[in-house]
């Protein structure tokens, strides 16, 4: 009785009620740490979004989680650990795959992670580097074995050749300043001699202690082997630099005057007809200033100042000129993560934004629009729980205008309701019948919003909608309906659902 009592209770939240909840408020931030598509919360849960994810939500079975590691061999991967010092990973590269967890075997206190060709490194923060080779899936195979010839690494990155295709190999930072490289496969490791006192790598750069940055070759003779001695040389337009980043084509340096410089490829064109633009000599971009941190995404060049602002440039063009135009972006940023094609900044006050293309749902945002070229909210996680257990959401709750709004099948089938859905009609019905009991029923056309309970039409201020092929209905709240409580615990971001 209490089951049929409280599926009508929350039918009738759902459809009848005039109020909203402010569930959107972002005022107050639970969140510990984040990433570009991850975040985890103050109790230690884990939240996810990007592909079946288009927002938030929360993953079950795995509390405590202590840290997560992003874009780890396609775009969206992530590993996390948790504090019983185990490691997973979630391969994130299929729309249409539910999130799987895979535990990674042999990897203990793990520090960094990095991906290249058939193998996976994982650097523990004792300074150990462990190996797992790639299957065919692009999943990681386990379990992952300890590598020697190698110890005391701070950093692992990798590095590009031109053989005369473009090969990426393995470069290691050591805790004493070294750097350290692969010489075949990985059977052997060898010091590049010259460079010392290096504090931090990126591709092919690496940043000494005096502020010097350094670089070697990108395009070797054909004929030359891979294991040849590296020739170094300080690139002589930068010092007093403070901070290095790079990617494949492109690099960037903060100088401890907050100026910002930038060397490499700018773009022209799209798909097979892109073509790089390369230049050697860093450029002095003049059109911003104080920047504390910057990175590339989506063709752009992103710079966080101290003051808390955000500005982009673009990469499109065959040069970038020193007097590029910086666009203001977004104010009041403590900090940005970065995906290969978008951003995830938190505001002072603990909001997570979004910017950048959103095609698999990157910015969590509750859509798959292309691409935002504004700063979008991400959607807030808000956890549902029934009689104080967390449910299982396939997807994370959705706040439009102010109102919040569950996944249909989520609720209903914890509550052990009968649910069918009619991929052409786009109708979906819900019914718990049993002979003690009164049926009830819910029918939703999501083509037309109509919807029926027990037959009876009922209207929507807010029409439910689909989201990836999930049902959404709004939840308005009652302070008590036929034997069951709905509640907004605003200071905990959470649906509470208690029957009698």
């Amino acid at each position: 009785m209490k089951r049929q009592a409280l599926l009508l209770s929350i039918i009738t939240l759902l459809l009848l009620s005039p109020s909203v909840w402010a569930a959107g408020d972002n005022s107050t931030s639970h969140i510990r740490s984040y990433d570009s598509g991850s975040l985890i919360q103050s109790d230690g849960s884990l939240w996810l979004w990007g592909y079946n994810q288009s927002v938030p939500t929360r993953v079950e079975g795995k509390p405590d989680v202590v840290k997560t590691f992003s874009n780890i061999i396609n775009e969206g991967d992530l590993v996390f650990t948790l504090q019983d010092h185990s490691a997973w990973y979630v391969p994130r590269n299929n729309i249409a795959e539910s999130v799987k967890f895979v535990p990674l075997e042999g990897l203990e206190n793990l520090a960094a992670v990095s991906n290249l060709n058939d193998h996976v490194l994982a650097l523990s923060s004792e300074g150990s580097i462990s190996s797992a080779e790639r299957l065919d899936n692009g999943n990681i195979s386990s379990p992952f074995q300890t590598l020697s010839g190698i110890d005391e690494v701070a950093n692992i990155d990798s590095y590009y050749e031109k053989r005369p295709d473009y090969e990426e190999r393995w470069i290691f930072l050591k805790k004493d300043g070294s750097v350290w490289k692969n010489t075949k496969a990985l059977q052997g490791f060898e010091p590049i001699s010259s460079l010392k006192d290096i504090t931090s790598i990126a591709k092919n750069i690496a940043l000494k202690k005096d502020g010097t940055v350094w670089t070697w070759p990108k395009e070797f003779d054909k004929n030359a082997t891979p294991s040849e001695t590296l020739s170094v040389s300080q690139i002589q337009a930068l010092s007093d630099i403070k901070t290095i980043k790079a990617n494949k084509y492109s690099n960037l340096a903060i100088d401890q005057q907050g100026r910002l410089w930038f060397w490499g490829a700018t773009v022209t064109g799209y798909s097979d007809n892109t073509t790089y633009h390369n230049e050697n000599t860093p450029v002095l971009l003049t059109g911003v200033k104080d920047v504390k941190d910057a990175f590339f995404a989506e063709r752009s060049i992103l710079a966080l100042t101290t003051a808390g602002n955000v500005y982009v440039a673009s990469l499109d063009g065959e040069k970038l000129p020193s007097n590029a135009p910086f666009t203001l972006l977004a104010k009041n940023i403590q900090s940005i993560k970065a995906g290969p094609r978008h951003v995830i900044m938190q505001k002072t006050d603990g909001a997570l934004w979004g910017w950048g293309v959103n095609k698999h749902a990157q910015l969590g945002i509750g859509d798959y629009e292309f691409l935002y070229s504004s700063p979008v909210p991400v959607q807030k996680p808000i956890l549902v729980r029934l009689n104080g257990s967390p449910v299982s959401l396939s997807n994370g709750v959705i706040t439009r205008n102010g109102q919040a709004f569950i996944p249909l099948r989520s609720v209903f089938d914890k509550l052990g309701a009968e649910i069918a859905y009619d991929f052409n009609s786009k109708i979906a019905k819900m019914n718990q019948s049993k002979t003690e009991d009164h049926p009830v029923s819910l029918e939703v056309n999501f083509k037309t919003s109509q919807t029926k309970v027990n037959d009876k039409a009922v209207k929507f201020t807010n029409p439910p909608f689909m989201v990836n092929g999930i049902g959404y209905l709004p939840l308005r709240l009652l302070s008590e309906t036929l034997g069951a409580k709905v509640d907004w615990i605003q200071k905990e971001d959470t649906i509470e659902i208690t029957t009698k």
